[in-house]
């Protein structure tokens, strides 16, 4: 249910935006931060990355700032089920995390309850989230 709130979220701030997303394979890696090809310089904005088949499908949607994952980022299975989803801020992981290692339904509320909640994990709280 978390995840679910989150996800919808994230993709109404991201449809919202009005930004176009960046595919991240547009981008080039230099000393651990992604930047721009033609200046070298780190890029900041909304990110996306395809799947290579079927390569309209989105693998990852979230956002960079000064080169490094800043803000939300949803990684999905190629059957377009979350694989995980949370937050960054100035590249590190914060706040609460979920993971989903099995891209199949179990079939049982209480086995994907149960799946959800051991794949859960809480890192240090996001610049501005009340902790408790």
């Amino acid at each position: 249910m978390i995840r679910v709130l989150l996800l919808s979220a994230f993709l109404s701030a991201a449809a919202c935006s009005g930004h176009e997303r960046t595919d991240l394979a547009a981008l080039d890696v230099v000393d651990s931060l992604y930047v721009v090809p033609e200046t070298l310089e780190p890029f900041s904005g909304p990110i996306v990355r395809y799947f290579e088949e079927p390569s309209d499908m989105v693998e990852l949607e979230g956002g960079l700032r000064d080169g490094v994952f800043d803000g939300e980022l949803v990684v999905y299975h190629p059957n377009g089920r979350v694989r995980y989803m949370g937050s960054f801020r100035d590249g590190e992981r914060c706040g609460p995390w979920t993971e989903n290692a099995d891209s199949t339904e179990t079939g049982s509320v209480y086995d994907q309850v149960m799946r959800e909640v051991e794949t859960l994990g809480l890192y240090p709280p996001c610049d501005g989230e009340e902790v408790g």
